[in-house]
């Protein structure tokens, strides 16, 4: 049961009583009819009862009173998180969509009823809503059927409800905010409170992302998003109608019905059973000779180099196989957008698999020609031109300019520009070969994003060598062989006035890599801005002691510190750059006064829920408004990545001695 807000403001009402209250006393009091209260009521007590509290107490002369107000109330405050009940107009696409993913998930039949208080919208309109969604269903097989008085369901394969579930709603949500309200149970947005509190049971999701989890580390690796929600989504068919039921029990049976045959069709593709020896070979062989016809087509030979394009290639088209075979479908979410964009390479695939006595759907196909477009754009820019980038951190302009700096330090690039996440807009994107990311965004192709950590580590660099030309440095030795024939041809070509002085200036230039650090600007840092704590409660009071730290001091102002957490919230752990140490930064708009840095040593740690898993231990607080003080990032992420200081801090360095640490790695 879903309370709407007349219901919730009834049941805070009844909570603020100490005895029994009349029910014209509450209808005069919220200005509502009785009939309203009465028909309120009882949905309280529907919502109650769901659970496991005690209904609502009632008199025939002293009316009605709460019991247990003390069981009630932290039921209710949990609610109130996870579900905002005032009225909310959805649109039209939101409601057919929500109808949709409703029906595919839930095998038994959902009352119109159920329809009109989640979406606040009439029987009618549920109805006609309804009748606008039966296309799409018989287009994928399945049909609606209504069951009288009772409400409607789906009549179809359980595999193609699954599939068709995973598809859709990745083209509603966004699965970013989807994958954080599994981690916290939190929703950002108006849209994702719809879906996600009202398709699933959250106590239920955390039980099943644990068994995925399981099946995960089984075959040592992830699976991609549409697979992911399959298996979630007949995982949850499965609690729904096997009472106690467990993947843990499930692995030691056999199948039993349709719905087992389901789970054991999607676990099958999950885990990509090892095709035999003949059919491998014969996957090889058809890899090996699309290669070589698309090759022919471009005259590039796709089978040179390190061969990782051949290997990508050749996995995902084993794993297609045994898709397929499995009766799986999997949708490319951008599908029209590539065949608009590379109709001719589209067209080329299609062909070799043809000529190859291979029918592929064009989905499939487009998939495979993905992979080709990619390696040729990406030996294109590598080959003959330098590409252009741009760099992206969410509220983080002092680490995308420090990204920057480290990507023109190392790479050969025409162009570089760094933007926030809010500003990244469609045309800009267009103006860049990659987008250069310190977050994941699943939005875009993920062929032109380069997802990277805060400051380039190993494995970083690693990627980008893939996609880009490293910068050439001739070493001195290289310089100075050919320090001879540059100065013969100075002295043919110019008069020279000082022979002498030209030499050593030349010499000099050849030598030097021909850059000069930028100077890091002062900032406001003192001993008192290092501050040691034994624990914090919450990762939120964690960030707030550096944070009013530089309040107190005249750095930033209180939109700072709420900035940060803002961000964090809407973004995730981003700014955890190293293990156990966090980064906490916004923009210059966001509250700043002037430049500044402070740190927080938190003896216990603190947990953000960061890919690191690790408790934070180190917070550096920095607060940059001037375009010099961006070079102060690159410093400073020196010192983060020198696991022996860090390790000193954790341990319980003195204040006095990380100030010094922190101020000698500054201005080093």
């Amino acid at each position: 049961m879903k309370l709407n807000q007349q219901s919730m403001e009834i049941l805070e009402f009844l909570l603020a009583q100490e005895s029994f209250v009349n029910m014209n006393v509450i209808a005069t009091e919220l200005v509502i009819s009785d009939r309203v209260v009465r028909y309120n009521l009882n949905k309280l007590d529907v919502f109650l009862e769901e659970r496991g509290l005690e209904k609502t107490m009632r008199h025939r002369r002293k009316g009605v009173m709460l019991a247990r107000k003390q069981e009630i109330q932290p039921v209710v405050a949990m609610f109130k998180q996870r579900i905002t009940p005032e009225r909310y107009k959805y649109s039209q696409e939101e409601i057919q969509r929500f109808l949709l993913l409703r029906l595919l998930l839930c095998d038994e039949a959902t009352p119109v009823t159920y329809f009109e208080q989640v979406l606040f919208i009439s029987r009618t309109s549920v109805l006609n809503h309804l009748k606008a969604i039966e296309g799409e269903l018989f287009l994928n097989d399945l049909e609606l059927i209504h069951k009288p008085r009772i409400g409607f369901y789906l009549e179809g394969s359980i595999v193609l409800k699954c599939s068709l579930f995973a598809r859709r709603f990745i083209q509603t949500v966004s699965v970013h905010e989807f994958y954080r309200f599994l981690d916290s149970g939190d929703c950002s947005s108006k849209k994702g409170e719809l879906f996600f509190n009202n398709l699933f049971d959250v106590d239920l999701l955390e039980r099943i992302v644990m068994e995925i989890e399981e099946i995960e580390d089984g075959i040592d690796r992830a699976m991609d998003d549409q697979l992911y929600l399959m298996l979630l989504v007949a995982f949850v068919k499965q609690h729904a109608q096997k009472e106690d039921w467990s993947y843990a029990d499930f692995r030691k049976g056999n199948p039993v019905d349709m719905l087992d045959n389901t789970m054991e069709i999607i676990l099958n593709t999950v885990r990509q059973y090892r095709v035999g020896e003949q059919d491998e070979a014969q996957i090889t062989s058809f890899v090996v000779a699309l290669c070589e016809r698309v090759g022919r087509q471009y005259r590039m030979d796709f089978m040179d180099g390190d061969r990782a394009f051949f290997r990508q290639l050749r996995a995902h088209i084993l794993w297609m196989v045994r898709r397929i075979e499995s009766g799986v479908m999997i949708e490319n979410p951008i599908f029209h957008a590539f065949i608009r964009d590379n109709r001719a390479v589209f067209q080329v695939v299609r062909e070799c698999c043809e000529s190859l006595g291979k029918q592929i759907n064009p989905q499939e196909i487009s998939f495979l020609a993905i992979y080709f477009a990619s390696e040729m754009e990406r030996r294109k820019h590598l080959l003959m031109e330098k590409p252009k980038l741009l760099v992206v951190c969410p509220e983080g302009v002092a680490v995308s300019n420090m990204l920057a700096m480290q990507l023109k330090q190392y790479f050969e690039l025409e162009e570089i520009e760094t933007v926030s996440l809010r500003k990244m807009t469609p045309d800009l994107i267009r103006k860049f070969d990659f987008v250069v990311s310190t977050i994941d965004l699943p939005e875009l192709d993920s062929s032109r994003v380069l997802r990277v950590n805060g400051y380039l580590q190993e494995d970083d660099l690693e990627l980008l060598q893939d996609h880009l030309q490293m910068r050439l440095k001739k070493t001195e030795q290289e310089a100075v062989g050919k320090f001879s024939q540059i100065l013969d041809i100075v002295s043919r070509n110019a008069e020279i006035t000082n022979f002498s002085k030209l030499e050593f200036e030349l010499l000099e230039a050849l030598i030097s890599d021909g850059w000069e650090r930028p100077r890091v600007p002062q900032i406001v840092f003192r001993k008192d801005m290092v501050v040691r704590v034994r624990r914090a409660n919450t990762w939120q009071q964690a960030i707030e002691i550096g944070a009013k730290r530089l309040e107190e001091v005249g750095v930033t102002t209180a939109d700072f510190r709420r900035k940060v957490i803002a961000n964090i919230k809407c973004y995730g752990p981003y700014m955890v750059v190293a293990p156990g140490v966090v980064l906490a930064h916004a923009g210059p708009e966001d509250g700043i006064l002037q430049d500044g840095l402070g740190v927080t040593v938190i003896e216990e740690g603190i947990l953000f829920f960061d890919r690191f898993d690790e408790p934070v231990r180190v917070i550096f607080t920095l607060a940059l408004r001037t375009k010099e003080a961006p070079i102060l990032v690159e410093q400073l992420m020196k010192l983060i990545v020198n696991q022996d200081k860090m390790a000193k801090f954790k341990a319980g360095h003195s204040t006095d001695d990380v100030y010094h640490d922190v101020l000698s790695a500054i201005y080093e």
